[in-house]
């Protein structure tokens, strides 16, 4: 054996779906010198990660951006050499609330869901003297006891209010998932919530430091890509060896045979040491179901809900008022089908063409998917005349648009969620070598996404045939 050369053959690992996670498992994989293979059911690669050149505009029917307070996606912008295409966000980080038939900006200071700035919270129009007061009190309620999980809306009614839930916790923080706040469980979606609970209460620590949110060497809370997130995705795709990735291969059945693993497809059957499954769970219960049906179960306990997304260009000259900052939250109680909408020529100006505007807004979500599930054409004329009425602009029409729906296309993180990974867990510690992967678990932001992918490869990489996983996590990266 020559110097230097390992006595093992290298491992040879099959990676089930080509969107950020599964790419990025398959990268660092084939960085520790694995064999690796990438199945995507698609004939694209990419998952929910797309970009398109519409009326001139870069426009994301996906994620538009990724937050930088966690680091794992700046830092893999960075690996694949991308950035000096990064784009910060505009200075005016102005976020509205649809209330009263009216805009109305959110106060200055605003953090997550507490305020950090006196006066403009005093004199906002947002909430009612009596909204403000409970929130006010939010310091003196004692941390809950002896709940093993809690909603979202439970959490905010006792520690803000009922006023504070209706108009900023479940329009903000619920749209993130696009959740229902009294079914989201806080453990799961924001646990740094909680963590501020016990270190004496939101609006304390924000006061007493929150997250950083000022521009520092060009880095800004939100950032993005100048010709749009696809650009990452490619990156990943030239970053791996030749034939790698298989579009239009879905993963018809995962089974074992003789000590290793094979995932059989329309294009064959491929066999490996582990298995790094990045589909959605529920596509992944089709396939495990004949292997294994309690983990098929498990998986299927996983809600998904359906949202849409529509874009729409306008000549800035025919614009009666120019959109400023970040954009508008709804909340349920409007009865509106738009959920929000960012203003996207306003939020990233650097990638925007000049002399348009460009607005990107939000239907569906848990308890409202109807309207996101329809025609494509309904879905953007309905979503132009919502938008123009919170807008308050007539007679202007759009000069191009892209609409996108993602029939359920969106974990949900419910009540229990953290119990339904510990059985899942359950059932993984008997297969060594599956591993779960992906925003059906542990995070749905683009940031969660790469640390999955990172953790799934290092976990494949581990994994050895005949041994349980030490721990009900090991098979869930």
């Amino acid at each position: 054996m020559r110097p230097g050369r390992s006595a093992h053959p290298p491992r040879k690992v099959v990676v089930i779906g080509a969107g950020i996670t599964g790419l990025t498992a398959a990268r660092e994989l084939a960085r520790g010198r694995a064999e690796v293979v990438v199945l995507e059911a698609a004939p694209r690669i990419g998952g929910k990660v797309r970009t398109e050149l519409v009326g001139g505009a870069v426009v994301e029917t996906g994620p538009d951006s990724f937050v930088t307070l966690k680091p794992e996606m700046l830092e893999l912008v960075k690996e694949l050499g991308l950035q000096d295409e990064l784009v910060c966000t505009a200075p005016d980080p102005t976020v509205s609330i649809f209330k009263g038939g009216r805009l109305v900006p959110l106060p200055a200071g605003m953090n997550l869901v507490s305020p950090t700035k006196l006066l403009p919270f005093a004199f906002s129009t947002l909430f009612s003297m009596r909204g403000k007061l409970r929130m006010a009190l939010e310091p003196l309620i004692s941390v809950g006891r002896g709940l093993e999980d809690e909603s979202l809306a439970d959490f905010a009614r006792r520690r803000l209010g009922a006023e504070a839930l209706d108009v900023l916790v479940g329009p903000m923080l619920a749209g993130i998932y696009a959740g229902d706040p009294e079914k989201m469980s806080i453990k799961s979606t924001f646990p740094q919530l909680l963590d501020m609970e016990k270190r004496g209460g939101l609006v304390k620590s924000m006061w007493l430091g929150g997250p950083e949110r000022a521009r520092r060497e060009g880095i800004t809370t939100f950032m993005t890509i100048k010709n749009g997130l696809s650009r990452v995705i490619d990156a990943l795709a030239r970053s791996l060896p030749a034939g790698t990735v298989r579009t239009d291969c879905p993963a018809q059945a995962v089974r074992r045979r003789g000590g290793r693993w094979e995932v059989v497809t329309p294009q064959g059957i491929f066999e490996a040491d582990a298995i790094v499954a990045a589909a959605p769970a529920p596509a992944l219960a089709d396939a495990v179901e004949g292997f294994d049906p309690e983990l098929a179960i498990r998986l299927r306990e996983i809600p998904f809900v359906s949202t849409a997304t529509t874009t729409l260009i306008y000549e800035a000259a025919t614009f009666p008022k120019l959109p400023k900052g970040f954009g508008f939250l709804i909340p349920r109680e409007a009865g509106s089908m738009l959920s929000a909408a960012t203003y996207s020529s306003s939020k990233f100006p650097a990638r925007s063409p000049q002399g348009k505007v460009v607005i990107r807004a939000f239907v569906g979500g848990a308890g409202r998917e109807e309207p996101a599930e329809g025609p494509l054409m309904r879905i953007e004329e309905r979503v132009q005349e919502e938008l123009h009425d919170v807008l308050g602009v007539k007679g202007v029409s759009p000069i191009a648009a892209k609409t996108a729906r993602w029939i359920k296309g969106n974990p949900q993180y419910n009540v229990g969620h953290a119990r339904r990974l510990e059985r899942l867990g359950s059932c993984l510690r008997g297969h060594p070598g599956l591993i779960l992967a992906g925003c059906s678990y542990w995070g749905v932001g683009l940031p969660d996404c790469v640390r999955s992918g990172r953790r799934a490869a290092e976990f494949a990489s581990s994994a050895r045939s005949g041994r349980e996983h030490d721990t009900a996590r090991a098979g869930l990266a």
